[in-house]
């Protein structure tokens, strides 16, 4: 696999892969190659929740990382003041973060990112920070049965191409992603097991009550709901590496009054400093 992406990023180079020919999806499947080829890649991003048609006001959030060595990861997650208060990328590449803002390193092995665990013992991480990976996303969209089709009025020197993966195949990504994070909750709800108080054993027993309602609930939400997700990438003509990606997850359902209600989460990532 490792070799394939090497020919299409040569390929690239050359000039001979990304011609007036390509079709989109050769376009889109050369942009997650060539990425995939990085040694290094910077990313900022941000991310909110719109209810019912309205502005992205509520839950918005910010999030940044950067790609070394191939396959390492470093990511951080906070609010938009928690990030002002800690400066442009100056606590990134130190690989510190000040007080609201997560970080976490994550490790790329057999196609996952994972988090290594003390005494080099890797776990599988599949908690809020890898669910924003861009990398990760674009490589998991690239699996999905979906449409892509060339967006008209990109910037000059830029495609932008339109992935809208299929209804059910989005909505089965988005509850495989969700019970990934609920399951990351749920093994931290487990060391309280190791704890032999009392009080933390009908601590982690409530919450283990609250996680199997809270998980109940979700599907019971998603059996009742159709998702739609759209995906817009820009990439570089010259490079056919991406610079900036966007997308819309919409979950609509009917509440208990038969109106619709619609959530939408909305994100925006720019790539830059490739290498």
């Amino acid at each position: 696999m490792r070799g394939y992406c090497v020919f299409l990023i040569v390929c690239v180079l050359s000039g001979c892969a990304l011609d007036r020919q390509s079709t989109p999806e050769q376009i889109f499947r050369r942009a997650v190659a060539g990425m995939a080829g990085k040694e290094k890649v910077t990313f900022t991003g941000q991310t909110g929740i719109r209810a019912d048609g309205g502005l992205p006001t509520t839950k918005q959030f910010k999030y940044r990382g950067k790609l070394q060595n191939h396959d390492e990861m470093i990511m951080q997650w906070g609010s938009a003041e928690a990030f002002r208060k800690q400066g442009d990328y100056v606590a990134l590449k130190k690989d510190k973060s000040e007080s609201g803002v997560t970080h976490e390193r994550f490790l790329r092995q057999k196609g996952k990112w994972i988090v290594p665990a003390s005494g080099d013992a890797p776990m599988v991480q599949n908690g809020l920070l890898n669910r924003f990976n861009p990398i990760q996303e674009l490589e998991e969209l690239n699996t999905l049965n979906k449409s892509i089709r060339m967006e008209k009025g990109a910037a000059r020197g830029t495609w932008v191409v339109r992935i809208e993966p299929e209804p059910a195949s989005a909505k089965r990504w988005l509850k495989e992603r969700l019970m990934e994070e609920m399951n990351t909750l749920n093994s931290q709800i487990g060391i309280l097991k190791m704890q032999h108080t009392e009080t933390n054993r009908e601590l982690q027993q409530k919450l283990s009550q609250v996680w199997k309602q809270s998980c109940e609930d979700m599907n019971n939400q998603l059996e009742h709901s159709s998702v739609q997700a759209v995906y817009h990438l820009t990439i570089d003509r010259q490079t056919g590496l991406p610079l900036k990606l966007s997308s819309e997850c919409r979950i609509s359902r009917q509440v208990t009054n038969e109106e619709l209600h619609q959530e939408a989460l909305i994100t925006r990532v720019v790539f830059e400093d490739y290498k």
